[in-house]
Parts: structure tokens; sequence; C-alpha cells
């Protein structure tokens, strides 16, 4: 038994265990968001300037809405909230941010839908989208996509090298600033004319890669040319072109895969006129910061060495470079200015804000570089939730345009309330049972199994819902050869041909969309989600729900005097054109 205690010693024990439980019971992400706050509370106080004052409710769950999972919310979501902690949970936990954040890797890996000409994408995108939702570690990740053998129905994740199949210097060049934030595409022709990288160190740099083979040669497989002059000799009794279809269905299916060939060499270019390599040189694999890594002898494991060292600890920009692109996803401004450029030259010393982007570095490490949950603790803080700047720079988050995808996902969700509640089919098995073991399959079964392959894909979008002539789906299943792209990249979605290269400025284009095209009639009709919920409504607030629908609040006085006797089809047309309706505020 204990031994019997004071009653003011017992107290003080009491206390001592309640302080302490607290102290363990504040979760870590609290911990970090309130230090986040902190920091740049600190800033501006050096600055003599306050931190901004919150916002209301109404503008927090827009703005949290349109961040998190990428579009503005319902009437009725609006009015169930409850606090603002909860929100934010919900929205993570969703299918609507998975959707959102796919558009965000997207654009950073420059991902379509046909990854070259004749590689289908659809599995690399299902891949991605799944180690969103499966809460992946990003390091883990950029491994996998760095490492990863095969052909893209078996593991998709080799997407990733065959979104450059054949450009082996790209694929470097665009490595290095997805994942480090560095532009060295210039060493690949000469030595960096603005940074310390020599054309021989961006050539050490893509040894390591430079075994990869990305194709099946026709001559190096055996079963093409069986299967080739199995059609070869139909055509010759009844000239109905099998040859082409049964070479369709090898491109499609085989040729295309990602392997290790050791007695592949990198060599220097034959131009090259530097001291320090010759024309046609054999280059050795060897990196340039943080912890060496040099190429072994045996030449094993190249990729696994690279991609171990590029997520270490003691790289100075792999981790700082994914903190700045989710801050300036977030908030609107960068924290290294140039999210494509950091050079070599003590970058990060020249951040707007050096202490907080050190501390968020040691953020993402320290939840083991868990984006979901970097994501809250940034979406958790008072920041965050504060008013909106013009400019950024911490006077606020910056007030923005939406994106082109939050946008169109946003005229979406006023369609049809719910844009996440169609999904495409997803055929991974099928098209793994459609490209089978080649060495079973004859010419006039490749031809049936090629038709199997067109129907999948013709079936991506059955049963999708109709925004007027258009798909009223996520802009994440939009892809090339769609009516629906030509809408986002006149707003601005990137073309993913260069990373991250879309904008939110406005033109007179897209003015003309808005006020000319047949979207407001579509959703002015009684058959839109926003309208019906505003007619099913009394007269008196129909107009308030058709304002929350579109912007997020409620009418002001002047609003209801001036819009109170108008045709709910004008209100529509009035709402969308506005200014307020793109912006995140």
């Amino acid at each position: 038994m204990l031994p019997k205690l004071p009653k003011v010693l017992m107290r003080i024990l009491v206390s001592l265990v309640i302080i302490a439980w607290s102290i363990v019971a504040l979760p870590a992400a609290e911990n970090h968001s309130n230090k986040i706050d902190v920091i740049i509370a600190n800033t501006l106080k050096r600055e003599r300037q306050q931190m901004p004052k919150p916002i209301s409710d109404e503008k927090f769950i827009r703005r949290a809405y349109i961040d998190i999972v990428g579009r503005i919310p319902t009437y009725d979501e609006g009015q169930s909230f409850t606090n603002r902690k909860e929100l934010i949970n919900k929205l993570l936990d969703s299918r609507g941010y998975t959707e959102n954040m796919f558009n965000f890797w997207a654009d950073l890996l420059r991902i379509k839908k046909r990854l070259s000409n004749n590689v289908n994408g659809a599995n690399y995108i299902f891949w991605i989208k799944d180690q969103i939702a499966d809460n992946a570690s990003y390091d883990v990740m950029v491994k996998r996509l760095l490492t990863s053998s095969g052909s893209i129905w078996e593991n998709p994740e080799v997407g990733y090298f065959l979104r450059d199949e054949g450009m082996l210097l790209d694929n470097v060049s665009n490595t290095f600033q997805a994942f480090a934030g560095m532009d060295i595409s210039c060493a690949q022709c000469h030595d960096h004319p603005f940074d310390d990288w020599s054309q021989l160190e961006y050539y050490n740099l893509t040894a390591f890669f430079g075994q990869i083979d990305t194709r099946n040669r026709n001559g190096k497989n055996p079963e093409f040319k069986r299967i080739k002059d199995e059609a070869t000799e139909i055509d010759k009794g009844k000239g109905k072109g099998t040859i082409n279809k049964v070479n369709q269905f090898i491109r499609y299916g085989y040729q295309y895969n990602v392997a290790d060939n050791n007695k592949k060499f990198l060599k220097l270019p034959h131009d090259y006129q530097y001291k320090d390599g010759k024309p046609n040189e054999q280059v050795r694999a060897k990196t340039v910061l943080g912890k060496h890594v040099r190429e072994h002898k045996n030449r094993t494991d190249l990729r696994n060495n690279f991609a171990e060292w590029l997520v270490a600890d003691t790289h100075p920009f792999f981790a700082a470079n994914i903190v700045n692109r989710l801050w300036d996803r977030t908030f609107g401004f960068p924290l290294i200015d140039g999210l494509n450029n950091i050079t070599t030259s003590d970058e990060l010393k020249k951040s707007k804000n050096d202490e907080l982007l050190r501390y968020l570095t040691t953020v993402i490490k320290s939840v083991s570089y868990n984006t979901k949950e970097f994501n809250k603790i940034l979406f958790n803080t008072r920041f965050y939730q504060s008013q909106a700047d013009a400019e950024g720079k911490f006077r606020g988050p910056a007030l923005r345009r939406m994106t082109a995808a939050q946008f169109w996902d946003s005229l979406v969700t006023l369609q049809v309330g719910d844009p996440d509640q169609w999904q495409p089919p997803r055929y991974e098995e099928d098209y793994l049972k459609v490209f089978s073991d080649i060495s079973q399959i004859n010419a006039p079964e490749a031809i049936k199994k090629l038709d199997e392959y067109n129907g999948l894909n013709k079936k991506y979008y059955n049963n999708a819902p109709k925004l007027g002539s258009l798909l009223a789906v996520r802009s994440s299943h939009i892809f090339d050869n769609s009516k629906n792209t030509n809408f986002l990249i006149e707003f601005g979605r990137s073309d993913r041909e260069l990373i991250q290269n879309g904008d939110e400025d406005g033109n007179i284009t897209q003015i003309l969309v808005l006020m000319n095209s047949p979207l407001a009639s579509t959703l002015g009709s009684k058959i839109s989600f926003a309208m019906k919920k505003a007619q099913s409504a009394p007269k008196e607030k129909s107009l308030e729900i058709l304002f929350y629908s579109f912007l997020g609040r409620t009418p002001t006085t002047e609003e209801k005097e001036a819009l109170g006797e108008a045709d709910l089809y004008d209100v529509v047309w009035v709402l969308l054109n506005s200014h307020e309706m793109k912006l995140i505020t």
C-alpha cells in the first residue's frame, strides 16, 4: 500500500498529474500549428505589424472546402457546420480530398491519360490516387517512382519514367525540378550560366539512370516476331490489315516497360567541349549535393542509391521543396520564390521567413512525410483562418482566384450537388487479362484482345452526369481529348507538359465564356442541384440559398433590394459572373 500523504501534498501531486496528462494529450499537430502561429506573430512583431484578424465561420467554411476538397460547399453542407477542427478532419478524410490532391500531383508529375504516344496512363493515374487515399508517405512514394520496373499494367508507378519515354536527360531534369525544386535543365547542353552546375555534373547525375531501357525492341523478343509472322501469313491470304492491328496490340501492351540493363552506359555527348571530360566518354554516376553517392564497380542498385540519397535528411532541398510547394498551395505564396528554381547558392537564407521554413522542414520529417497530416497542421493554424491579404507575405493568406480545377469542380457541385458521387470505372485487372502472357496468344486472339482493350477505354465516361454538352465530372477525371479540357486550359490549368505551369490570371475569353456560354442557362435550369434547392424553398429563402450556393454567404440588404424581384435564372447569371464567385477570400 502507498503511504498516506498529507492533503496538500496530494493536491499538488494530482495537479502535476493533470498538467502532465494535458501536455501529453495535446496533439502534436496542434502543437505544430501553434508554433507556426508564434513564428509568424514574432515575424510580424519585428515588422511592427499585428497578426491578421480571424475570418467568420462563413468565410472559413468556403475557404476550407475550396482548399481541401477543391470546390465550394453546398447550402446544406454550410448549414451542417459545427466547428472548424471537425470540418477540417471531415474534409481531409473525404473522397474530395483525394481528387483535389490528385490535381496537385498531376501538375507536379505532368500526368496525362496518354503518357506518350503509345503508353496508356490509366493505371498510373489510379495508382497515384490510391497513394493519396492510402495516405502514403511522400518520401516512400518518390522512391517507388524512381526505382520501380516492369510494365505499366503490372507496376503502374513506372508511368513516371514512361511519361518521358526516350528522353532520359529530360526525365532527370524533371526529377530534380519536381522533387528538389531545382531547375538544372540548362546544364544538359552546357555549364549552367547562373548556378554552380556543370554539364559533367548533370551527366554524373543522369548516369544513375543511364542503364534504363524503356522499350522491348522487336528484334530482341522472339514472341513479337512469332505473332507478327502469323499476322503476315494471314494477310497474304485475306489482306485485311491483320499485321497493323497486331502491331498496335504489341505497342500498347508489351513494347513499353522499364528495365535495368547493366550492359548499357551513359556517355558524354559527341560535341562535349569542356576539359573535365572527352566526347563520347563513358560517365560514372556521382551526386553533388548532401552526402555524396558514387557508383560502385558492379553498378547494382544505381536507382535505389539515387533515391535513398534524394530523400535522405542530409539532402538540403528535398524536404524544403515539398514544404514550399504545400505552403504555396495552402496560402497562395511560396516561402522561397520560384517554386521550380531553387539555386545551390544558399537559397534557404533568401526565403521570406527562414525560421518558419526550417521549422516546417522538421515538422514534415517528424510526421514521416505524411502530407495529409502536414496539411492538417497548416489548416489548423490561426494564420490560415485569418483574413486574406491582397499580397500575402504573412499579412494573411493571399487573396487569390480559384484554380481552373477548383472553379470547374465548383460548377459541377452547383449542377449535381456531390461531385464525387460519380467515379470512373477501374479496369486494372481487365487490362492485365487483355495483356496476359504473349507466348500464349496467337494473331487472331491478339486482334480480339485489341478490341477488348479499346472497349475498356471507351467505357471510362459511361453513365457520367452532364452539364449541358459537357461532362459534369471532377476535373481530376478529365484528361486529353475532352471538350471539358478546353474549359480547364482556358481558365489556366497546366497543360502538363511543364511542371506546375498553370495560372490564375484572368482574360477576356474567360469573361465571354461565362457570359455567353450555355453554362449559365444550365446552372439556372430546373435540373441543376442549386436551382432545385432554391425553387423548393419559400420565395424569401430562395435568394439566400442561391447566394450561399455560389458565394458561401447570405445576401446583403442592398443585394436583396436589387435582386429581390428578379427571376432566379437572372440571379444565377449575376452570381456566376461575379468577381467574388471566382475568389478564395
